[in-house]
Formats: structure tokens, sequence, C-alpha cells
């Protein structure tokens, strides 16, 4: 796997020591904490250069195909109604909310790794879970399940499927 790789600061000239010193010593004399002062003088500003180069990490060759595939099923979340999902049956109802399961877990992993998403993707898709939920409990009701064996069938179905 190639990697696209950008050379920065490159240039090896001296660092200002004085402008560093003065800087930590004022801080010093201040009160602040020396450490920020220390990390903060070692940034690298467009006044002063810095020793080394700096290694930046684009993508890597094989992402880009993945990333759009994923980016296709991100462009097809549209917000739904619960009438959208009356005439499904349940095992149609349990592979949707199975779907968008799934699709919330990649949208929090693109987050965490911060990668591009859609924050209003989240409530879409946790409503459409809700609705695909009110479906399947209004049917339960209509054959007159009550809310006890409503729960058992739902913690069997949970240890049938993790992802429900």
């Amino acid at each position: 796997m190639a990697l696209t790789v950008s050379m920065s600061a490159m240039r090896l000239a001296a660092p200002s020591s004085v402008k560093a010193s003065t800087a930590r010593k004022s801080v010093a004399m201040t009160g602040a904490p020396v450490r920020a002062a220390k990390a903060s003088s070692f940034a690298p500003s467009s006044s002063r250069s810095v020793r080394g180069a700096a290694l930046r990490v684009f993508a890597a060759d094989g992402d880009e195909t993945k990333d759009a595939a994923k980016d296709d099923a991100f462009a097809a979340v549209k917000p739904t109604k619960a009438a959208d999902f009356k005439g499904m049956s349940n095992e149609d109802l349990n592979k949707e909310i199975v779907a968008a399961k799934k699709m919330l877990f990649e949208l929090r992993m693109r987050q965490s790794t911060r990668k591009e998403y859609k924050g209003h993707h989240f409530g879409i898709l946790k409503t459409k879970i809700a609705q695909i939920r009110t479906v399947k409990r209004e049917r339960e009701v209509a054959e007159g399940v009550n809310k006890r064996d409503s729960r058992k069938m739902k913690r069997e179905e949970r240890a049938a499927n993790v992802y429900l």
C-alpha cells in the first residue's frame, strides 16, 4: 500500500532561540505555567523555521474506493415517515433496523476518526429506528400482546441478533 506523503518545513535554518527564551521568561514572570509556554514556543510559525521535516500522510491508495462506497450509502439517508414501514413484514422491519443501526455505527466511527460526515444523519437514522419500532409495537397491540410479553419477545430477538 503506497502512501501519499507531503514534505513540509524542510528549511534547516536555526530557530530564533532568543525569541523563545524571552517568551519563556516573560511567561514565567507573569505566573502562567511554563510548560504551556514551552509547548507553544516550539510550535511552528511563519516567522520561524523548524528543524527537520514534518511528514503528513494524506491518504492511502485503497482508501478512496472504500470512502466512495460509504458515501454512496450515506447519500441515500433521507427522512422517513412511519407510514413508509406499515406495508413491510416484520422480518423486513428487522432487516431495516439492523441496516440503520449499522449505518449509525459507521457514522459514529467516521465522527471519531475525524472523517467527513453529516451530523443530521444521526437524527434521521435514530428517528427511522424509532418509527420502525413504533410500527412493530402497533402490530403487537393490534394482536393483543401485552407489554410484558412484548418485552420478552424483544429480549429473545436481541439474543438471536445483536443489532436489534
